[in-house]
């Protein structure tokens, strides 16, 4: 009933299709029972899930998913729905830990209102789910058991389309808001930084201003190869709210079908699709002073929120190669003065007496370590601000846990792409806090076994005995693994390298379910006595830290990191 009421709307376009306006008793059971057995498996049933997808209507999933981060190349986007089928199952007694504003469900609602998704996309994807369930676990999947997860999942739908359309409607109803996608013509187009270029979109119809919240994106519609096959791509608007066009910044990304295309073939005066700004990303008015810090493209958001925040700007830091790779660096240094603004350069050498436009700035030729980093930031502008991160996703992990070690009062996080799919919280807090911010994180990951030969034999025999069993028996409680339960008002958190040795110490969790891991291959080896030292590489070339939205291609940089040491090797899409 309260992710029912979340959302809702005067008009429920859910009610005349049939769907469950709530689940029975034994539909919770049942999935309660049978969550633990599901997750490790996850991965696998969202695998298959997109595979089928894709090979049913290829036409209609190429125009909503990037390929680049799908089946057969990627798993990052069945990762992101693994993840959300763990947490949803693993709270399906109580679903409002996944209900906080900002949170997970939000940012779902937000990414499907931006890809224009409708309530007839529902029935589809819970056909093909229920399909891949089956396909996956077999025999294991009694009727009863078909049964309650089919109503689960079309509950789950329902609740889905209602939210989004009351965030339609909403969206529509802003100053110069619209629903679906809308043409504008490219006005202008200029260089931000080297390899960045900034786009700016004026409506066919002209309008007075658009309203938009702070850190939100924008999508953006092309058709490079003239089939209408090329997904949407999410940019944040850097434009400022209350303006008479739209504007997005771009980082050229090698091999990025769109990212390229909009670089060298898009013109002044050529047409493109967009949809309204959307996501969770922006301001809690709640902190009274917030501290900003980004890499890369990462600066994107940190534009928006340097404006409205004017004077509660603490500290703005930032990271990049080189000051020509910066964007919108002048304006950071127009509006802030040198000692609220940290910058550090990764391919700069310092000389020790050249002089420094803002107080902090350097070279070096290195990424400064987070745990480094962190520090100094603290230093400078203390722990009672809110720390809102954006840039590459094991850079923002690595920050955020440093940030919280030392005391941060909260710390909020944007991956470009999937976040569901990432190791990054939406956002997260030390215990001091109390209840002056709900915490939002990301959900869990499902986690992969190894269960080869007799392994894989117990755990097929432990998931037939779990389905299998009489719901509220033994053997609904003892022949598998429970799912684990939701995290509590606080629980120890898993520790990073940087940390593991130092005691690991608590934070509140009070919004997400315990972490879960998925194996990740890398290519690098190490081993048990390297003791900090460098990871060998087997592929690829050290770099400095890289940051952008994901695009499609064939090839494209990944920054891995291990024992702190930022590694980039080229992946094959």
């Amino acid at each position: 009933p309260a992710m029912a009421k979340e959302g809702a709307c005067p008009f429920k376009p859910s009610s005349g299709m049939g769907l469950p306006e709530a689940m029975s008793p034994t539909t919770v059971e049942t999935v309660d029972a049978t969550a633990g057995a599901v997750a490790p498996n996850a991965l696998d049933i969202t695998k298959t899930f997109y595979g089928g997808l894709i090979d049913a209507m290829p036409e209609v999933i190429l125009q909503f998913f990037n390929p680049a981060h799908n089946v057969p190349v990627s798993d990052t986007q069945p990762k992101a729905l693994a993840g959300s089928v763990c947490a949803y199952a693993g709270n399906i007694k109580d679903l409002s830990p996944l209900l906080v504003p900002g949170g997970a469900v939000d940012a779902i609602n937000h990414r499907h209102c931006a890809l224009n998704i409708l309530p007839a996309h529902y029935p589809i994807v819970h056909d093909h789910l229920m399909a891949a369930i089956g396909k996956v676990l077999g025999a294991a999947v009694t009727p009863e058991v078909a049964a309650a997860w089919s109503e689960a999942v079309l509950f789950l739908a329902g609740v889905c389309i209602d939210k989004e359309e009351a965030l339609y409607a909403e969206y529509e109803q802003r100053r110069g808001g619209w629903r679906g996608m809308k043409d504008f013509k490219v006005q202008a187009i200029k260089e931000a930084a080297v390899g960045i270029k900034t786009f700016t979109f004026e409506p066919v119809e002209p309008t007075d201003g658009f309203d938009f919240t702070e850190g939100q994106y924008l999508t953006i519609k092309v058709d490079p190869q003239g089939d209408n096959l090329t997904a949407p791509r999410h940019y944040t608007v850097t434009s400022a709210p209350g303006e008479k066009f739209l504007e997005c910044t771009v980082k050229k990304i090698a091999g990025g079908k769109v990212s390229t295309y909009l670089h060298e073939q898009l013109k002044v005066g050529d047409t493109v699709q967009l949809m309204p700004p959307y996501g969770v990303f922006t301001l809690d008015t709640a902190f009274d002073s917030a501290v900003l810090l980004s890499a890369g493209i990462g600066v994107t958001p940190m534009v928006n929120f340097n404006r409205a925040l004017g004077d509660k700007v603490k500290l703005a830091v930032h990271v990049d190669k080189t000051p020509e790779a910066f964007a919108f660096r002048s304006e950071l240094e127009a509006s802030l003065p040198p000692e609220k603004l940290l910058l550090k350069y990764t391919q700069v050498p310092s000389p020790p007496r050249a002089p420094r436009c803002c107080w902090g700035e350097q070279g070096g030729g290195g990424r400064p370590s987070a745990a480094a980093l962190a520090k100094e930031v603290v230093d400078a502008a203390g722990t009672a601000n809110l720390f809102y991160i954006c840039g590459p996703e094991a850079w923002m992990e690595e920050m955020q846990s440093e940030l919280l070690q030392l005391g941060a009062k909260k710390v909020m996080c944007e991956v470009f792409g999937s976040q569901l799919a990432t190791g990054c919280p939406f956002a997260a807090a030390d215990e001091g806090v109390g209840t002056r911010a709900p915490l939002v994180a990301r959900l869990p990951r499902p986690r992969r076994r190894n269960v080869n030969g007799a392994r894989r034999r117990r755990a097929t025999r432990r998931l037939r005995t779990s389905f299998a069993a009489p719901l509220g028996g033994a053997g609904a409680e003892g022949e598998h693994e429970r799912f684990p339960p939701r995290a509590t008002a606080s629980e120890t958190r898993t520790a990073t390298h940087s940390e593991a040795r130092r005691p690991t110490p608590k934070r509140k969790l009070e919004a997400c379910p315990p972490r879960m891991h998925v194996q990740h291959e890398y290519s690098m080896r190490t081993s048990r006595t390297t003791r900090g030292r460098r990871p060998q590489l087997l592929s690829g070339r050290d770099e400095a830290m890289e940051h952008s939205r994901p695009e499609s291609g064939e090839t494209g940089p990944v920054s891995v990191y291990a024992h702190g040491v930022a590694q980039e090797a080229r992946i094959h899409h």
